[in-house]
């Protein structure tokens, strides 16, 4: 061991864990300046991708993941593939052609038509990859083939959308099944999340709760409803179908007025289709639609199916005129009581003229909300609506793109005159992925949806790097009281959320109440980011010596006793934390650590850091033999279970004077079950390990499928368990 002063051994740890950082990494992509913060995410994804084959990156919205996802397309000599929503192919193309990458660009709904790219790819770049969180949709499907052997880059700022399998799922595409098996810290270790764009960002205030007046009364006539007739492959959902309907009543009026209609123009459908004997399923019902209070019927003959009805007809009926007639009796009343619509425009009237000057952006989860409140505010000018019907303003419709230009970068108070100007734009959720409409400085939740990534995801249109405005201000309608005690709404939030939180962060305060209920704690992920500020000092003042053969050690005087320890493994350098009898990993202990660490040297004996070099060169020792294969995804995966198990009744079977031969292909079939695989090729394993071939047959088809899709997540260098490179000793003072 040799002794080093400790800022000499702080900077080599401090460069053990930063790397070059954002250095080596070129501040020009073609015409793009990349920031401070997008250098240094380059520099850490490039790291995961080379050790891992892939990476995600999970930063907040507004941050330019776009950007940094280019310079690192820049270093592939390979083809490239963006996969994206069709909405956000424009946005690709420019953003390809101001860096000079060449890439092919693929749609998520393309993948959903079972459509794929031909030909190899060297890296496939995923936007909006929560899109991709559900397994066993055909989208994933065709995505996950397409990642078998390529290096598979994802962007998200919401990964987890519901709970932590969101992520797994995510990870899975270049993982394989051990991703289900991960930890939060574990899964943290792929997901780069917590940049700083210094100065690049606009102070956020908000969200402000905006309370509409109590129309309670109507609660309990939702809830009271009577279930309607479920089809002949329903169940009957009735709590569901309650929670529905007050969720559209917390939107508007207008949101529940559709949704009756609909409740009751099914119910027509049906009536109809017992009239004739028939029993239809979900999807025959699909064939009657309506428009407001018109039903238009289909032969039921035609459009359903020949299953006759085998129970009460009578009874039957009767179930189906109760419902209607109970809908009926609501929509009567709601037309002829009091519009709470007119309140929610009274407010968004209100909040036009706190705001004068600036572009309001309002979103909702109902078209009919959309719609309403547009028609309600339309007579004052300056007000478009934009729905997945298009888009309009009070003397008709008018282009999607013309509404966007003026909310988009670039665009100015002079660029359209008085009676052209937009200054609120309401919008249903198609919006609040991917565009940048950072021209608006005022974001508004006009309800609370479903799935809380949305709110983020609204926000991050406009709370975006460069934008021109030093604030931006956010608001919330509250839902009317009873809808929300009853829907819970914010309880499912604080749970969804929560789970976000133990994972990969939350950007900021979403909903007024959740400031006091979240935990301050970090994410695993936010906690990387965070250790990676406080290691950044201790590069300062000190330069990296020359290799040595030996450890390089310091003791420091701290308030606590333990050791920061700097080892490599497999040409990789890491940290390691000793406090106590326990030797940790995990990126809060460390960071715990590092802020204990300071500068002024201490007295210890050479026993002490021989006990910690021992110590480590165990725990190296079991690291380093699990780590040389995947046995993660060995426990995870059914399908590699049985293929081990068939290896060995393979060679059971076959003669002695033959199993020499077969020997080769016997080790190359069991390498597969802990190699390192995709969710693309865990599935072709899956077909595999069924299939009902020959013996070597069988086997030589495992080891060319090994060699074709196994990712090489590079062999041992050495036989040597790692070395360590520096240690700093924390003496605590008495």
């Amino acid at each position: 061991m040799r002794r080093c002063p400790p800022e000499v051994v702080r900077a080599i740890i401090a460069r053990a864990v930063l790397g070059d950082d954002a250095c080596g990494v070129a501040e020009r992509v073609g015409s793009i300046t990349l920031r401070p913060h997008q250098r240094a995410a380059v520099s850490r994804l490039r790291a995961i991708l080379d050790r891992s084959g892939g990476a995600m990156l999970a930063d907040r919205v507004g941050l330019g993941k776009t950007f940094v996802a280019t310079a690192l397309a820049a270093e592939c000599s390979g083809d490239v593939l963006i996969v994206a929503p069709a909405s956000l192919r424009e946005m690709w193309r420019t953003a390809l052609a101001k860096s000079g990458v060449e890439a092919r660009i693929i749609s998520h709904e393309a993948l959903s038509r079972g459509a794929a790219p031909a030909g190899p790819v060297e890296l496939i770049v995923v936007d909006e990859a929560h899109r991709f969180r559900s397994p066993h949709t055909r989208r994933y499907a065709t995505l996950a083939d397409c990642c078998r052997t390529a290096r598979v880059l994802l962007l998200t700022a919401t990964p987890v959308q519901n709970s932590r399998a969101d992520l797994s799922a995510q990870l899975a595409l270049f993982l394989g099944r051990r991703a289900w098996l991960l930890s939060e810290t574990e899964l943290a270790a792929f997901v780069v999340r917590g940049a700083d764009a210094q100065g690049g960002l606009p102070r956020l205030v908000g969200p402000r709760l905006i309370e509409l007046p109590d129309h309670g009364a109507w609660l309990e006539r939702l809830l009271a409803l009577p279930p309607p007739l479920p089809a002949r492959d329903e169940g009957l959902a009735t709590t569901l179908l309650a929670y529905g309907l007050v969720h559209q009543w917390s939107s508007s009026r207008a949101a529940l007025i559709a949704a009756l209609q609909r409740r009751r123009a099914r119910a027509v459908a049906l009536a109809a289709a017992l009239e004739q004997g028939r029993s239809p399923t979900r999807a025959e019902l699909a064939a009657w639609s309506f428009e407001s209070d018109a039903v238009q019927l289909a032969f039921a003959e035609i459009v359903t199916s020949a299953e006759p009805v085998t129970d009460d007809l009578a009874a039957m009926r009767q179930v189906i005129d109760h419902h209607r007639e109970a809908v009926e009796a609501l929509l009567h009343d709601l037309r002829h009581a009091p519009d709470p619509d007119v309140d929610r425009a009274e407010r968004l009237r209100a909040l036009r003229a706190e705001h004068p000057r600036e572009r309001i952006l309002a979103f909702c989860q109902y078209t009919e909300t959309a719609v309403t409140l547009g028609r309600l505010l339309s007579r004052g000018g300056g007000v478009a609506t934009l729905t997945a019907r298009g888009a309009r303003i009070a003397s008709g419709r008018i282009f999607r793109a013309e509404v966007l230009a003026q909310f988009t970068p670039g665009a100015r108070d002079v660029s359209a005159s008085a009676a052209q100007r937009i200054d609120l734009l309401i919008a249903t959720d198609l919006l609040s992925e991917g565009l940048n409409l950072q021209e608006a400085s005022v974001v508004v939740h006009l309800d609370l949806p479903w799935n809380p990534a949305r709110l983020e995801q609204r926000v991050g249109r406009v709370h975006r790097i460069g934008s021109r405005h030093e604030v931006v201000s956010v608001y919330s309608f509250a839902p009317p009281a009873p809808a929300e005690r009853m829907l819970e709404v914010e309880r499912r939030l604080i749970a969804k959320l929560r789970d976000a939180q133990r994972t990969i962060g939350v950007a900021g305060q979403i909903l007024p109440s959740l400031s006091s209920i979240l935990s301050p704690s970090r994410s695993p992920a936010e906690e990387q980011s965070a250790l990676r500020a406080s290691l950044e000092p201790w590069l300062a003042g000190a330069r990296e010596p020359r290799p040595f053969d030996e450890p390089i050690v310091a003791a420091v005087e701290s308030d606590r006793a333990g050791a920061l320890a700097c080892v490599e493994i497999d040409d990789t350098r890491m940290l390691v934390a000793i406090t106590g009898r326990r030797l940790l990993t995990d990126s809060a202990a460390l960071h715990e650590l590092v802020t204990h660490c300071g500068l002024t040297p201490a007295d210890a004996p050479h026993d002490a850091f021989t006990e910690i070099v021992t110590r480590l060169e165990t725990w190296m020792e079991g690291r380093r033999g699990a780590a040389a294969v995947d046995l993660a995804a060995a426990s995870a995966a059914r399908a590699r279970r049985v293929a081990l198990d068939r290896v060995s009744r393979a060679l059971a079977r076959t003669p002695r004077h033959r199993r020499a031969q077969l020997a080769p292909l016997a080790d190359a079939a069991r390498a597969v079950a802990t190699a390192s695989l995709g969710e693309g090729a865990e599935r072709i394993l899956e077909t595999l390990v069924a299939s009902e071939l020959p013996d070597e047959a069988w086997l030589r088809s495992i080891a060319t499928f090994g060699e074709l899709n196994a990712r090489d997540r590079g062999a041992p260098s050495t036989d040597s368990p790692g070395r360590i490179v520096a240690v700093l000793l924390l003496v605590a003072r008495h």
